[in-house]
């Protein structure tokens, strides 16, 4: 049994040469691994009119934000222990509901941190209010 030839129109014959710089070369580099691409494939894709897509990874750098939501993780598992409690039958006692209180403040108060946050992100100053 002998092997078929490859189609004379599939077959890439033609060579193109791209010159550019380190910086042009890792942002290509980048863009392509995103498309889980090489990154000879995502050129040629561009060319096509077959645009990639290119998968977002967002990542938060900021303390304040990581703090965030630290917090946010601390208060979740007090909330899920008040929900294990009250699941199981228990009473809602003074304490119970004072820890309750508790949590939603602080969910309130991370709530307005947040606001803040993306007015600075924004362009908007820690005076300036949008109400």
């Amino acid at each position: 049994m002998h092997t078929q030839k490859k189609d004379r129109d599939f077959a890439k014959t033609k060579r193109v040469t791209v010159r550019m710089t380190e910086t042009q070369y890792d942002v290509l580099e980048t863009y392509a691994e995103k498309a889980g691409m090489t990154p000879v494939a995502y050129i040629r894709n561009l060319i096509v009119s077959k645009t990639p897509t290119v998968k977002y990874e967002i990542v938060y750098n900021s303390p304040k934000i990581l703090k965030i939501f630290s917090d946010l993780g601390h208060i979740s598992g007090n909330l899920n222990q008040i929900a294990r409690h009250l699941n199981q039958g228990d009473a809602f006692t003074r304490e119970l509901k004072q820890e309750v209180s508790g949590c939603i403040a602080q969910i309130l108060h991370i709530r307005d941190k947040v606001q803040e946050m993306v007015g600075e992100y924004r362009g908007h100053s820690k005076t300036h209010s949008d109400s």
